[in-house]
């Protein structure tokens, strides 16, 4: 392959174009012989950039594919979850909580719909629950200072009877 000047087209590498430093110079193309350099990217001959992926082959369409379940499902993608209402009797200062709860579950997660209604009502206890207790930061600092539940719960349960 022989080299050619990208600013006079002729046979010398351009770092060591004798008219690079000619002010009265006009350039000529190697591609095209016009009256700029080769390098020009508005040239009729300068080297297009040719994509190796086919038009239906993109990256995106790939993980679009990968994406669609093989086989359907019976099952409906929304499934919504009521929680039964708790007792309204007890005021912890916060704000009322949503208790109907409206989410999308993923296509590939099951779970029994009355253990999560369980595990709702769990947090709903443990949020009136530390609502009694005024610094939650340094109460959690001792409890992560222990490995054994118990010891957490008597940490816990000492913070709120001080403050009962």
């Amino acid at each position: 392959m022989t080299v050619k000047c990208v600013l006079c087209a002729e046979d010398h590498d351009s770092r060591t174009c004798p008219n690079k430093k000619n002010p009265e110079f006009t350039p000529k193309c190697a591609n095209c012989g016009g009256s700029h350099t080769a390098s020009y990217r508005g040239c009729p001959n300068f080297p297009k950039i040719r994509n190796k992926v086919a038009a239906e082959e993109t990256l995106a369409s790939v993980l679009k594919e990968r994406k669609q379940p093989a086989i359907p499902t019976s099952k409906a993608q929304n499934q919504d979850i009521q929680l039964p209402e708790t007792s309204k009797s007890t005021d912890t200062g916060l704000p009322p909580s949503q208790e109907a709860v409206n989410f999308t579950l993923p296509q590939d997660f099951h779970i029994n719909k009355e253990e999560l209604a369980d595990l709702f009502r769990f947090l709903k206890q443990m949020q009136l629950i530390l609502a009694k207790v005024p610094n939650v930061k340094k109460t959690r600092d001792e409890m992560e200072k222990t490995e054994d539940p118990c010891n957490k719960l008597f940490i816990l349960s000492e913070e709120i009877s001080d403050n009962s």
